[in-house]
């Protein structure tokens, strides 16, 4: 039988462990843009033209930051490219930010869809942005995900990456969010 201070104490520590914690926020203001600076003139352009020109932005701008450091460019790979756009889709219609679908399938199980005898290296980063004002300017919201990714070690390490020399890029945006994929390949191995 249990004493009533044991008791007491059990029931303080599972009152602590199923308290919510409090929400811890972000160190630096440039981990998340908190006001997207967009330029409101240009042409209005539909989601999937504001998605394939954001795609185009980052695949420029990740060969630029590579560039900066003495790497070699990364080429465009179809089969990349399409598994980014569907997972891109897949979050932005399923409302996610996940590596992991809710199925629990990955960047391995997204790219063998299209390359079943997949033998290279694979990785992925993600971003997504909302703005209730709407999305307007592809140039503003693909440096504020280079920027953001750059400023991250383990996605400024998959853009840098020496391993890598294949790039899909892949965004899917309904007007007000915009969720961008990059999936990144090796060379494929025998």
């Amino acid at each position: 039988m249990r004493s009533v201070a044991g008791r007491f104490f059990l029931s303080l520590a599972l009152a602590f462990c199923l308290s919510p914690l409090p929400r811890l926020e972000a160190k630096s203001p440039k981990s998340i843009p908190f006001h997207l600076q967009q330029k409101e003139k240009g042409p209005k352009l539909s989601p999937s033209e504001l998605s394939r020109a954001v795609e185009g932005l980052i695949f420029d701008g990740s060969n630029r930051a590579r560039a900066e450091k003495k790497r070699p460019p990364l080429e465009s790979e179809e089969i990349l490219v399409k598994a980014a756009r569907d997972h891109s889709q897949d979050m932005l219609k399923r409302n996610y930010l996940s590596h992991f679908s809710p199925e629990k399938k990955s960047v391995v199980d997204r790219v063998k869809k299209y390359q079943p005898k997949l033998r290279r290296s694979v990785g992925e980063n993600l971003h997504t942005i909302t703005s209730s004002q709407g999305l307007v300017d592809p140039k503003a919201i693909a440096g504020q995900m280079m920027d953001d990714w750059m400023h991250s070690s383990s996605h400024r390490k998959n853009i840098l990456s020496k391993d890598y020399a294949f790039l899909g890029v892949g965004c899917a945006s309904d007007g007000q969010s915009i969720f961008c994929t990059q999936v990144f390949g090796g060379p494929q191995k025998n």
